[in-house]
């Protein structure tokens, strides 16, 4: 089943993963918040967990009743769309909220899984988990590179499996390159200006997911 995967859907895939999305700006947001990777890194866990889930359901045609039943899609799709409003929401309203002096999270230090690591999973896995057009997509999406004369299913959980692999490098390279931003960072600014740095981002994280959830809701 090898021969399944070509340059043109690992270039494509890739692409399509890397496009501004929810699920990186949520990492993104964790990170740069929390000062840590783990709950990233745990919403990632629970990003992919959802796209395996979406994946089954598509694969197995489930995704296609979406579709075929408006009203239930609908109701999927305002979820969905409720849920990256309330992060919105919350964000803004951490940025509006004077800082602390001690205001600056600790690096990871500790071992083993944090308490916040579930709840962090759950995140993720709402914010990719709440989007019916993911299971869609893949449905319209990994019949294209199916190769002739190849098995249909068996083809399509090789490339979705892949999909998904790339999906998850691809957070952890985000989660990386922003932790070791932000502790750099973190070193050279004195502790008012880290956290007037912070206010910032989290209004823009604010702004950007009423935006996601405003497109979610409009679209189909």
């Amino acid at each position: 089943m090898v021969q399944v995967v070509s340059g043109l859907f690992l270039g494509t895939s890739m692409m399509l993963i890397a496009a501004p999305g929810p699920d990186s700006a949520l990492a993104a947001q964790l990170v740069l918040r929390t000062g840590r990777w783990r709950p990233a890194a745990a919403a990632a866990l629970g990003m992919i967990s959802a796209g395996v889930i979406h994946g089954v359901l598509a694969l197995t045609g489930v995704s296609l009743i979406l579709r075929a039943e408006p009203a239930l899609f609908t109701a999927v799709q305002w979820c969905g769309a409720a849920v990256m409003v309330a992060w919105g929401l919350l964000a803004v309203k951490g940025a509006l909220r004077p800082a602390a002096p001690d205001d600056e999270p600790a690096p990871d230090a500790g071992k083993g899984v944090t308490p916040s690591a579930r709840r962090h999973f759950t995140l993720g896995l709402l914010c990719t988990g709440t989007n019916p057009n993911v299971g869609l997509f893949l449905l319209a999406y990994l019949p294209q590179f199916v190769p002739e004369g190849a098995p249909r299913t068996s083809s399509m959980a090789v490339l979705a499996a892949v999909h998904l692999s790339l999906a998850a490098l691809w957070l952890t390279f985000v989660i990386s390159v922003i932790h070791l931003s932000r502790s750099r960072v973190a070193l050279r600014r004195t502790a008012p200006r880290t956290g007037r740095a912070k206010r910032i981002f989290e209004g823009t994280a604010g702004v950007v997911f009423i935006a996601f959830a405003v497109r979610l809701a409009l679209s189909g």
